[in-house]
């Protein structure tokens, strides 16, 4: 009995053996993965005239090669110009990505649509977003490239442009939208070329109903020919957000001071000075500074209110059109072990109101405040968004992390979305009963084969046909009983026993308590959090990228400050900071200093960035 017993207690032991081994073998496996599979399509431009082409890029991350079929569209041709490959080997983790060029050539003026593109890899199918765009007719003499000597594209000169020297053009890929829909936008400003001129601001949005998106500021600089007038261009690509339903009136300006020659005056006393001579004025120009306002023209442009008939309860105000991916690690553990539920959003809308995807139900967990970050890849409102939660199990029972559902609006089809993921199995040792089938040995224990040696040597030998032994050795009976705890090899595997029972005892009450105390699963999510984020600062550091440092000191006091509070990280503001710590925190000066970065582009010094990393790791850490 005493054996069944300890072999009981001993397998939580054995169990814990094999779970730290287990997740050894996950950790040095996975990073060597490749990245999951994604896929891309951006065309450039979005407007252009029939007698040009557009470039049409298709990028796949996480794969060597691929040929995807082109779809066929009625009025445009494909023809494909070559390929780029790019592979990087970060900290361990593989990512390799290829982006295929096809030039776009149109057959007839209008609005053409480029259907989402399905790509077969290893891996499965993957989708590219549907592209669209407008030909329009150049209705001006053909310009020789050669002859403009760079950059060159063609335009028609709109109502009260052609006596102006520069002049602004806003061009939304719709009028209507959605509340915090995210509609593309280019802003074109129109310079004559030989104008000299400089920029005092970047273009500004006048109106009340819409947002714009920040913008570079480096635009695109081309040339563009207008009733066969060369003009220089500056280009940003952007996106406008409504913020109120209704039609608003909207127009941009922006600031700009231009160089205007101006003619020599001047006499002698020999009469007209031969400095105002034209050959010498192009020798010596001069200049006059004028400083000017460009505005573009007012549009109307429409927000539609969303429709309140078929809207989910897990709506957050996402719109667009998105994936969901979702997986968790680990997903064999011990009880009250805590679990990273990593969900992942991509595609195109506005990345800004999409919230955390939601369990379908959270009976039998215990969830904490999810961590977010926001990867941008492509044009305006294009990437994706990647969250990190903290799952513990309350119940021990449980077979699967239920599945995760994310609502959305889709624009185009004007209708309300819901993506879920699977269910995830798993796997909680330790917890379940367990019958363990004992096999039966066929032997005799060692106080039985003692008994039947001494009952042997009591008894007579039948073959003596009845005559009792001559003698009997008392010297050797008494070794053979011998008691069984005097034994040397006895007395070493009881206390291998009892040590083991001990260790098996201890490591049962720990994760009870583990189990049963939320603070503890509480810093062991910060200290894995603030693990990894501590290995991008350290990246950031040694880059000297301040934009980047501050970014992740920032999110890094978010998450913290968000488990210990037990609030939303991302709602956390450098207000809720200033009420809540002391003036003389290192965490609100970071803080400051990360809003500062974002809005003002502060830069620091590689001191002032190590300096700022060893007080916040010293006070973070703290709060554990």
């Amino acid at each position: 009995m005493i054996n069944k017993r300890c072999f009981k207690e001993n397998r939580v032991f054995i169990k814990g053996i094999s779970f730290v081994f287990l997740m050894l073998c996950v950790f040095t496996v996975v990073p060597a993965l490749q990245a999951a599979v994604e896929a891309s399509a951006t065309l450039t431009p979005r407007s252009f005239p029939i007698d040009r082409v557009a470039a049409f890029n298709i990028t796949l991350k996480g794969v060597r090669s691929f040929q995807p079929v082109m779809p066929e569209v009625a009025g445009i041709q494909f023809h494909q110009r070559g390929s780029s490959t790019q592979m990087e080997f970060i900290n361990g983790s593989y990512s390799s990505s290829v982006t295929l060029t096809y030039l776009v050539q149109a057959e007839r003026v209008g609005k053409f649509t480029i259907p989402a593109i399905e790509i077969s890899t290893k891996e499965g199918k993957v989708k590219t977003r549907e592209v669209t765009f407008e030909v329009t007719d150049t209705n001006t003499a053909a310009v020789s490239q050669s002859q403009s000597g760079g950059r060159v594209s063609t335009a028609r000169l709109r109502s009260g442009e052609g006596q102006k020297l520069a002049f602004l053009r806003v061009i939304p890929v719709k009028e209507n939208s959605y509340p915090g829909e995210v509609v593309p936008v280019q802003i074109k400003v129109y310079f004559r070329d030989g104008l000299k001129a400089n920029l005092n601001s970047l273009p500004q949005l006048d109106g009340d109903g819409y947002i714009l998106q920040q913008l570079g500021r480096e635009p695109i600089q081309t040339q563009e020919y207008v009733n066969n007038v060369p003009y220089s261009v500056l280009s940003w690509d952007s996106a406008l957000s409504g913020i109120k339903e209704g039609a608003h009136d909207i127009s941009m300006e922006i600031d700009a001071t231009l160089l205007l020659p101006e003619q020599r005056r001047g006499s002698s006393s020999l009469g007209q000075s031969m400095f105002n001579d034209p050959f010498f004025s192009n020798f010596f120009p001069s200049y006059q500074e004028k400083n000017v306002k460009v505005a573009s023209p007012a549009m109307k442009l429409t927000v539609l209110p969303l429709p309140e008939q078929g809207k989910p309860d897990d709506f957050s105000g996402a719109i667009g059109d998105f994936r969901l991916s979702v997986s968790a690690n680990p997903v064999e553990l011990a009880p009250g072990d805590p679990i990273t539920l990593t969900m992942t959003v991509s595609g195109q809308g506005n990345f800004d109101r999409v919230q955390a995807p939601k369990l379908s139900t959270e009976e039998g967990w215990k969830t904490y405040s999810p961590s977010s970050e926001f990867l941008k890849d492509g044009g305006p409102g294009q990437g994706k968004k990647v969250f990190e939660q903290a799952l513990v199990a309350k119940d021990s029972s449980l077979k699967e992390i239920p599945s995760i559902l994310f609502s959305y609006f889709d624009p185009v089809a004007a209708t309300y979305k819901t993506l879920t993921a699977k269910p995830i199995p798993l796997t909680i040792k330790g917890t379940v009963a367990e019958v363990v089938k004992t096999e039966v040995i066929q032997k005799e224990s060692p106080e039985q084969e003692e008994k039947k040696v001494v009952e042997n040597a009591l008894t007579p030998d039948i073959s003596l046909s009845g005559l009792a032994p001559l003698q009997l050795d008392p010297a050797s009976m008494d070794q053979k009983l011998s008691p069984l705890f005097s034994r040397k090899w006895f007395q070493i595997l009881a206390v291998l026993l009892i040590i083991l029972v001990a260790i098996a005892v201890f490591m049962k009450i720990r994760a009870t308590r583990y189990a049963n105390d939320p603070r503890l699963q509480r810093d062991q999510a910060m200290k894995q959090l603030l693990g990894l984020r501590v290995t991008e600062i350290d990246k950031a550091l040694s880059s000297n990228d301040t934009r980047s440092f501050l970014a992740c000191c920032r999110k890094t006091i978010q998450e913290q400050l968000g488990l210990a509070w037990d609030v939303e990280a991302a709602a956390i503001t450098l207000a809720d900071l200033k009420n809540r710590l002391s003036g003389d925190s290192i965490l609100l000066e970071v803080f400051s200093a990360a809003d500062e970065s974002a809005y003002g582009g502060q830069e620091l010094s590689q001191q002032q960035m190590q300096d700022f990393s060893d007080r916040l790791k010293s006070e973070l850490e703290g709060l554990i």
